[in-house]
């Protein structure tokens, strides 16, 4: 049995009410935010900031110029500890459209027999000639190994500015 005045005893219950109403207010006051608050998307983005890079490939491509003429040049390198498997290495195929020639053999493929892993960053060159200045679209198709065992086959669709006039 507790004992104490009727005063003691509203002086103890209006504290355990006024505590429950600010934990009740909490969740609200996080999500409206006011100016001097950070909003609590901008503190998750900083609680994962330093989480490391998912394993995965980058592919970028350009046209470079040279005496021989243009070519598309296609870098594929891995990020985040992955590793390009050297067979079937990397295979990049143009989607055809009027105005533009291939020089060579299509598709294009990158191997390093006898070996494991490719050296990255990756390229592969295809010569070309264009009438015209819109972009070429080129199917790269890669396969990558985040540990030894656990491998995956990955495919994406490029788009190159061809910039030729």
């Amino acid at each position: 049995m507790i004992r104490g005045s009727a005063a003691g005893i509203r002086t103890i219950r209006g504290a355990v009410l006024a505590t429950i109403g600010l934990i009740g207010l909490a969740p609200a006051a996080l999500a409206a935010g006011t100016g001097s608050e950070t909003p609590l998307d901008r503190l998750i983005e900083k609680f994962n900031a330093g989480a490391p890079e998912r394993p995965g490939v980058q592919i970028v491509g350009w046209v470079e110029r040279g005496p021989d003429g243009q070519a598309v040049v296609v870098a594929v390198a891995p990020r985040g500890g992955a590793r390009l498997v050297a067979d079937p290495g990397i295979t990049v195929t143009p989607t055809e459209r009027p105005g533009v020639r291939w020089r060579g053999p299509l598709p294009e493929r990158k191997v390093e027999p006898g070996a494991d892993y490719l050296t990255p960053p990756a390229t592969v060159r295809l010569p070309f000639t264009a009438s015209d200045d819109r972009p070429v679209e080129l199917k790269v198709e890669y396969a990558y190994c985040v540990v030894d065992f656990q491998c995956y086959l990955g495919e994406e669709t490029l788009s190159v500015a061809t910039g030729t006039r």
